[in-house]
């Protein structure tokens, strides 16, 4: 077999026909967040495959059915925008944010190991911590789970600025990205950062709570539109060494 018939190894035009138009069929993407409500009707009947809530009484952590609740907006906003990119995908939720949009970082990586377990290939984080070193391991230690198993971890990062250390966007397996003001088709890489990936991440309309319909602005909104892409490149190519994943987006995408 040639290197250019090996599935682990994508042909680069293949790539990018698949970024462009691929649905991302079959793949399972977990989405954690603040719940997501699938009657909303701009998620045009979403089917959940898992919908759960991690809660803590204190000292022990609790796994719950979430029942289709999102006590913020944020993360049927979030399940929306990948839906637009990968309508086929496989949706999971798993909420870690309370209605402040706020989580424990123990919650978060509760939520991510169930992902894992539940063989989740794409996991979206709009979310961060800033990089105080004691909050580090918290994230490295699920961070480094998720790239054993071969899970693509995509990640927001600072709204303020990208060379703000933001965990778990910083950490050099996760794919990070940026919101900038674009289009929404337009994908963009810059070599040399831990911040790599830029996206539409201003003035976005998005679903949020009741029913209702909102225009935002944030990385939050980006890391959604690189999750989806994602999920259609491994719906093509569903036996490609998951290592490569990042550094193929990084060619494909525009140079910024």
């Amino acid at each position: 077999m040639s290197a250019s018939e090996d599935p682990r190894w994508p042909d680069l035009a293949k790539a990018s026909e698949a970024l462009r138009s691929g649905d991302g069929s079959g793949v399972k993407v977990a989405v954690i967040d603040s719940g997501v409500d699938p009657t909303h009707p701009a998620l045009h009947g979403m089917e959940l495959q898992d919908d759960i809530v991690i809660s803590c009484d204190g000292v022990n952590l609790h796994i719950g059915e979430n029942q289709g609740t999102d006590v913020y907006g944020h993360g049927t906003a979030v399940a929306s925008l990948i839906s637009n990119e990968a309508p086929a995908a496989i949706f999971g939720s798993f909420r870690a944010l309370d209605s402040t949009n706020q989580a424990r970082s123990f919650v978060i990586a509760e939520c991510v190991s169930q992902a894992i377990a539940r063989g989740y290939q794409v996991i979206n984080c709009s979310f961060g911590c800033r990089g105080l070193a004691r909050y580090v391991m918290d994230y490295k230690e699920w961070v480094d789970e998720a790239f054993l198993a071969g899970v693509q971890v995509v990640a927001a990062c600072s709204n303020v600025n990208s060379s703000i250390r933001e965990w778990p966007a910083y950490f050099p397996s996760v794919i990070s990205v940026q919101g900038i003001d674009c289009q929404p088709e337009e994908l963009f890489s810059k070599r040399g950062e831990m911040v790599s990936f830029f996206a539409r991440g201003e003035r976005v309309e998005v679903p949020w709570l009741d029913g209702e319909m909102k225009t935002e602005t944030g990385s939050s909104y980006a890391a959604p539109l690189v999750t989806g892409r994602i999920a259609r490149l491994l719906s093509a190519f569903p036996e490609m060494e998951p290592s490569l994943i990042k550094p193929l987006l990084s060619i494909l995408a525009s140079a910024r």
